[in-house]
């Protein structure tokens, strides 16, 4: 066969989508579990607080979910990364 050759792969076979779903549901969780939170805390808690101390407790809930996530996802990247780093960093090819 003429031009580079690719690597196959992981040198063992794993599944790709290892912990995907476990994460989508977490992701999910966060999302729905923030936003639940930021509702009843507005609904029921709010009238305790000045504006400010309400609208510092909404923004922090609204920061820390996202990087909740994000973190979540990006240690999910890192593993398929270390899986695959064979088939992607190994490549004569570039």
């Amino acid at each position: 066969m003429n031009g580079p050759m690719f690597p196959m792969g992981p040198a063992r076979a794993v599944p790709f989508f290892r912990g995907l779903r476990a994460r989508i549901v977490a992701t999910l969780g966060l999302l729905v579990g923030g936003l639940c939170w930021v509702v009843l805390y507005l609904a029921f808690l709010a009238g305790r607080f000045a504006w400010y101390q309400n609208f510092a407790v909404v923004l922090v809930s609204l920061l820390v979910v996202p990087f909740v996530v994000v973190a979540i996802w990006i240690s999910w990247g890192m593993s398929v990364g270390r899986r695959f780093r064979r088939a992607v960093w190994d490549d004569e090819f570039f």
